[in-house]
């Protein structure tokens, strides 16, 4: 049985960020963008006893409306003023707090947020799903994800995951109804049951095309349609989750805690897919997994292409919570960059990931 330490009273001394350049190994295209290279923010929050706790965040500007470079002058102008002194365990405080300073900036907040739970469970020697109520499971089942490509290089791709064990792919589409149409078949004449299929448009569709496009896809029996149309449009989306028999699943609608009460409230989605670094972090993500499941609505976990440190962040929250019951993507943007911060890496062997039970996210920063 692990032993937690006893808590002395410690404050915030100091934040840092670093903006780091990563490429990609090939380009990753959406709906929305596309781009070969990703710039991610490291934040490493230091107390006044010299235990630090590291963050990460990766989002890109055309989802999110933040990217690393501004996220750096967020934290280091309007968040770190705020915080330093502070107890950091006070997490409703401190998400007060950055909200009283700069409106949004989600991904910022998380950078904060993923590093304080990493200091925390580093302070008390315990891992950090131990502060999200313990292991509800013991191991998360991924999902790979499919950018938009060429048909081969698509199918070439999912065969090399579906290989070492992932039983949901899912296809990013919205750009060309022929081409996504023609890949589905093919993946399920390829593979018939034995892998499950999801799309994910990013917004790419209108309702009119949604509905003439997913109808025609859903013949090939889809484990789910993710962000149809825009993230604004929830009639659209309340009207395509009450057409179409494949569950919708809801992305860039939720950024925040009000956002998934809308979409709860009208029945917008029939899933949510919650990433981290879009809505705040750890401690808001298990708020919107709460009234989510309150409504009896599942959830997933996705990824804003983080390495190691924020998909760490990712895999503690899904381990620790409930209702996440369809497998996550939260584990693509190492496998798709040259290098990570953390070593050892995440293994996705047999379509799963575990956590590390060191102290904290339970990885070890490797920043040249």
């Amino acid at each position: 049985m692990r032993k937690t330490k006893m808590y002395a009273k410690d404050k915030i001394k100091n934040i840092k960020t670093d903006v780091i350049k990563v490429p990609l190994k090939k380009t990753w295209k959406i709906s929305l963008y596309s781009a070969g290279v990703r710039y991610h923010i490291v934040v490493q929050i230091e107390t006044e006893n010299g235990i630090k706790g590291y963050g990460e965040v990766s989002p890109s500007p055309a989802f999110m409306g933040e990217e690393a470079r501004i996220i750096k002058n967020v934290i280091d102008q309007f968040l770190t003023p705020q915080l330093i002194g502070s107890d950091p365990f006070d997490m409703e405080l401190i998400h007060s707090q950055m909200d009283k300073a700069i409106q949004g900036n989600g991904a910022a907040k998380a950078a904060i947020d993923i590093a304080l739970y990493d200091l925390q469970g580093k302070i008390l020697d315990i891992p950090v799903y131990m502060l999200l109520g313990g292991k509800y499971r013991s191991e998360i089942p991924l999902t790979w994800v499919v950018s938009i490509q060429d048909i081969n290089s698509a199918l070439e791709e999912a065969e090399r995951f579906i290989k070492i064990g992932i039983k949901t792919i899912k296809i990013k589409i919205g750009t060309d109804p022929k081409r996504d149409i023609a890949l589905i078949e093919e993946l399920r004449n390829r593979y018939g049951n034995t892998i499950n299929i999801r799309v994910d448009a990013n917004q790419g569709y209108r309702v009119d095309e949604a509905v003439r496009v997913l109808d025609k896809m859903e013949s090939f029996d889809l484990d789910a349609i993710e962000q149809p149309v825009a993230a604004w449009d929830l009639e659209g989306m309340q009207y395509l989750a009450n057409s179409l028999k494949t569950p919708i699943m809801a992305d860039e609608s939720v950024f925040s805690l009000e956002d998934a009460y809308k979409v709860i409230k009208m029945r917008a989605a029939d899933i949510i897919n919650i990433k981290i670094g879009k809505v705040g972090g750890i401690y808001p993500a298990k708020k919107i997994a709460a009234i989510a499941q309150a409504a009896n609505i599942p959830i997933t976990i996705g990824s804003n292409l983080e390495l190691g440190i924020g998909s760490a962040a990712s895999i503690h929250f899904g381990i620790s919570t409930k209702n996440v019951l369809y497998p996550c993507d939260l584990m693509i943007g190492p496998d798709l960059h040259e290098f990570d911060f953390i070593d050892p890496s995440f293994s996705m062997e047999g379509g799963i990931v575990q956590p590390f039970d060191a102290p904290g996210l339970g990885v070890k920063v490797n920043i040249k």
